[in-house]
């Protein structure tokens, strides 16, 4: 393995379609994963590096999730480890309602 790939192993790496999206993304992960972002047309590529905690991965796709679902993207690429995925935007919570009770 050489250096860059070592270098990219812990590293997400997200395609984004715009350039708000790549800000979104900005705003709301760097507190808690460092990283880079580059205009790559005629995608934005927005780097996450994982940390060293066992379930870092699995929160920062959660909070990717979210925040597709908020910028109402269905899905972008992801690339880890050399492999390419799809992420889907968290599907919406649907609460059930209470049925009003009647009153005789």
């Amino acid at each position: 393995m050489d250096e860059l790939e070592n270098q990219l192993s812990d590293v997400v790496l997200f395609e984004l379609p715009t350039f708000a999206a790549a800000q979104a993304f900005r705003v709301r992960l760097r507190p808690r994963w460092a990283g880079w972002s580059h205009d790559d047309a005629p995608v934005w590529l927005f780097a996450a590096e994982l940390r060293a905690e066992a379930d870092d991965l699995a929160l920062l796709l959660r909070e990717a999730q979210a925040l597709l679902a908020e910028l109402d993207l269905s899905w972008i690429v992801f690339c880890l480890d050399e492999r390419t995925y799809v992420l889907d935007a968290a599907e919406p919570l649907y609460v059930r309602a209470e049925w009003p009770t009647q009153v005789a």
